[in-house]
């Protein structure tokens, strides 16, 4: 095998979703030396492709992105473009939409502004989806023999604050549903970040999620529930128009939230 053929076998074996590999496991796997394996995952550990965690090896976000790119999803990313754009100028927040892809979240778009440009998110990026709101979001849509399937390999905390358990994750599931599908996120991915997310749906299902968050109190980004949930359910009636559905115009934003972003000083909660 020439090197590019082993580097392709190597990576071919890390490209599954959630699962992680140790050394010795992607030499057996790919039958070849341990001292070749080793020398190909530091390559490849230096150019950004893999990732290595106390639990092995796994590619990155950068290699796994293109296995579903943004520009598979253009009819999404273009109908809920305003939409972003609309729920960063009315709450100063981060704004992020994603799609699930196995246990993760693919994110297709982001809106941020000074305040939240150094979220450690970005287009084509992968986040874990358990630890998010956006994630949690879409989760919650899915049946429990669903997500005992996709986390059967086993969950990873990102923080002290992270789900760890299954169990865990399934009552944190239940009371998204019991919310009308609003998940939350405290700390759980980054440290200090809250954020709030809901899933699109379609005729056929989930479509994807969308969450507004950024570094402040989640008591903050709870009061922006009605908001969060309107501005969904356009992105699923404009998809929803493209099949001939008669188009919902977007809610402007009712009286009382209109004094309120009105009345808050620049440096308010939101």
């Amino acid at each position: 095998m020439s090197m590019v053929e082993r580097i392709a076998l190597i990576m071919q074996i890390l490209d599954e979703p959630g699962v992680r590999y140790r050394l010795d496991e992607v030499a057996v796997r790919a039958g070849l030396p341990r001292s070749t394996v080793h020398r190909i995952l530091d390559q490849l550990l230096a150019t950004g492709w893999v990732q290595r965690r106390t639990d092995g090896y796994a590619l990155s976000a950068g290699a796994t992105a293109s296995r579903n790119a943004p520009s598979e999803h253009p009819e999404l990313r273009s109908v809920a473009a305003p939409v972003l754009n609309r729920l960063h100028l009315d709450t100063g927040l981060a704004v992020h939409l994603g799609v699930l892809t196995g246990p993760e979240v693919l994110i297709l778009d982001r809106v941020v502004g000074r305040s939240t440009i150094g979220l450690p998110t970005r287009v084509g990026g992968r986040v874990p989806a358990h630890a998010t709101a956006l994630g949690k979001a879409m989760l919650a849509t899915l049946s429990p023999e669903d997500i005992d399937a996709l986390f059967k390999p086993g969950i990873t905390k990102r923080t002290p604050r992270t789900i760890g358990h299954l169990a865990t994750l399934h009552q944190e599931l239940g009371k998204v549903r019991g919310r009308r599908n609003l998940a939350y996120e405290d700390g759980e991915f980054v440290l200090g970040v809250s954020a709030m997310g809901v899933p699109i749906t379609g005729s056929e299902g989930l479509v994807g999620a969308v969450s507004i968050g950024g570094m402040l109190p989640l008591e903050n980004i709870e009061r922006l529930g009605p908001l969060l949930l309107r501005a969904a359910s356009h992105v699923s009636h404009k998809l929803a128009d493209q099949t001939g559905v008669p188009e919902h115009p977007l809610p402007e934003s009712d009286g009382t939230l209109g004094r309120l972003l009105a009345a808050l000083p620049d440096d308010g909660w939101l």
